[in-house]
């Protein structure tokens, strides 16, 4: 089995108004390999097509998907085996 990187987000204020995902250090490392490429994530369930690292390492997720969610909730964010990319609520 693959080695596989795990991060815990806490979400800000900013990434809930915007529809945003503010990658830190842990999280840059894992979505090095697909910065400026597009790529599927499964977010709470919900598969997202064609999403992108920007510049200032965000990944766009929608305000849709983030309405049930609030400031200081904490997501998982791994690549699986298969090298999909999955955040999920802890």
């Amino acid at each position: 089995m693959s080695k596989q990187i795990i991060a815990e987000h806490v979400l800000k204020q900013w990434e809930i108004k915007y529809g945003y995902i503010g990658l830190k250090n842990k999280e840059r490392d894992l979505f090095s390999d697909v910065k400026d490429k597009h790529f599927t994530v499964e977010f709470l369930g919900k598969k997202l097509l064609d999403r992108k690292v920007d510049k200032l390492w965000r990944i766009y997720v929608s305000t849709d998907v983030m309405e049930s969610l609030k400031v200081g909730d904490v997501l998982i964010i791994y690549k699986d085996e298969k090298g999909n990319y999955i955040i999920k609520r802890k």
